[in-house]
């Protein structure tokens, strides 16, 4: 030991050399004391790396615990302790800079796709507003056997030969409905103010 009680390098060394057999023999101080001679180090490692306290300190531990769990596969012929956990809190911290990294970039993508509600002009809405209230008013003025096949080809996704079969009726009577059907919406989107004459021929099928 130098003097003034401060230990060398190589005493260091030699003290978490012989704390990483402690832990392979199942000392669980063993590893307390290597933590209270490098954590500084360690943490000041992981903090300019990550630059954060929080994450900073969860990689000293998950560090730690690396060192643990590997104590087994420490050889001090290839290098020393606190290299070891150095390059370990480096290789984590690194690890998660680029998962946050990452995840920043991932969360700019989908902003980037995010759909972006467009600037309708008072003009553009007035139209659409009339054309929306002509095809409710299309669809209100219906059979009910045509509003009712149409809407379950739109809404639920069936082909004509699935709403048949559910329904228990001909599939040209199907056909027949929802033709009608998109033939009176056609007229109602080409002609809002000739809508008073839609749907009046009676109920279908």
């Amino acid at each position: 030991m130098t003097a003034g009680g401060r230990q060398s390098r190589a005493e260091r060394d030699a003290l978490d050399a012989r704390a990483m057999r402690r832990i392979c023999d199942g000392d669980d101080d063993a590893i307390a004391e290597i933590y209270d001679r490098h954590a500084s180090v360690a943490y000041g490692l992981a903090l300019k790396i990550v630059r954060d306290a929080l994450e900073a300190e969860d990689v000293v531990h998950d560090a730690f615990v690396a060192i643990v769990e590997r104590a087994d596969q420490y050889r001090a012929e290839r290098g020393t302790v606190v290299a070891w956990l150095v390059t370990t809190v480096r290789n984590l911290a690194l690890d998660r800079a680029r998962r946050r990294t990452r995840r920043a970039q991932i969360t700019d993508e989908e902003l980037r796709h995010e759909p972006i509600e467009p600037v309708v002009d008072p003009e553009s809405s007035s139209v659409l507003d009339l054309e929306r209230r002509a095809v409710r008013a299309a669809l209100g003025g219906l059979p009910a056997a045509q509003r009712a096949t149409l809407e379950t080809a739109f809404f639920e996704g069936l082909s004509y030969p699935e709403i048949a079969e559910r329904d228990g009726v001909p599939l040209g009577t199907v056909k027949s409905r929802a033709a009608r059907a998109l033939s009176a919406l056609r007229v109602a989107l080409e002609g809002p103010l000739e809508m008073q004459g839609v749907g009046s021929g009676g109920e279908d099928e």
